[in-house]
């Protein structure tokens, strides 16, 4: 039997990663893959990050962790340590089965770095940490980008409303990266993911992970989750193969069952 692979789908707030995350599971199901995705709240999630204990316990109406202190972050910080990214990578290729995070690695785990004002050299380096730890899982890193963040945000922000939109402006101008510029309102966000994406381009060009740039796949769903997919075979056949058998290269059909997924889709206002 092949061993299993690590999926992680990342970008900014509002593009997709949670429906290209779930759609791209419905797919490999249909195909007779074992799948499973995770979604960055769920209870029973492989990686455990200080972002999104810090979100749960901002929320009054998520539950905190067990182990949780009075600031949020769990007791025992040794938790958030990079061996669980190692223990990740070791049951994808110990088992058969693929597994998909969404916004866990970048979104969740290096971003906060740059949003606490830690030096670019410092954001690159847990990048790069991170990624020497799930190497061996063949990780397939799949970004989905807006060509134009001013509308992308105000998009988001209109879909989601304005009590949506005011945390996620708050959330963002409360910390250091923005305290330390001077910026404030939505001009922050827009700023912060403009220099985000900037360092995102750095990082994807050093990477040692296959990867998968879609722009604006928001704007024609189907198609772009579609023929995401479809990329993802043709470029990555290396990697993603099973007993030397590329994933089936066919169109993929856009109206598939819907499968239960482990962990609700997040639409707080964090980032």
């Amino acid at each position: 039997m092949a061993a299993g692979r690590l999926i992680l789908i990342e970008g900014m707030i509002g593009v997709g990663k949670s429906t290209t995350a779930s759609k791209l599971a419905n797919w490999l199901i249909s195909q007779g893959e074992d799948a499973r995705v995770y979604h960055e709240f769920a209870d029973d999630h492989p990686i455990r990050t200080k972002a999104i204990d810090l979100l749960r316990t901002h929320y009054r109406n998520m539950a905190a962790q067990s182990d949780d202190g009075e600031d949020g972050l769990a007791r025992d910080a040794e938790v958030y340590g990079l061996d669980q990214w190692a223990r990740l990578a070791s049951r994808c290729t110990g088992g058969q089965q693929t597994i998909i995070l969404e916004s866990t690695f970048l979104q969740n785990s290096v971003l906060p770095n740059l949003m606490d004002g830690a030096p670019i050299d410092e954001v690159k380096a847990v990048f790069a940490r991170i990624e020497s730890q799930i190497t061996a899982a063949d990780p397939l890193l799949i970004y989905l980008r807006p060509s134009n963040i001013d509308q992308a945000l105000t998009r988001v922000h209109r879909e989601r409303g304005e009590s949506w939109a005011s945390q996620n402006v708050a959330y963002v101008s409360k910390y250091p990266w923005a305290r330390s510029r001077g910026l404030k309102g939505r001009q922050a966000v827009i700023e912060l993911y403009r220099a985000w994406e900037g360092l995102v381009d750095e990082l994807l060009a050093t990477s040692s992970c296959a990867t998968l740039l879609l722009v604006d796949p928001q704007d024609d769903w189907e198609a772009a989750s579609r023929e995401s997919i479809l990329q993802c075979v043709r470029e990555c056949a290396g990697s993603f193969s099973r007993d030397g058998m590329l994933w089936s290269p066919h169109e993929i059909p856009v109206n598939l069952p819907e499968v239960e997924h482990e962990g609700p889709r997040s639409k707080r206002g964090d980032r």
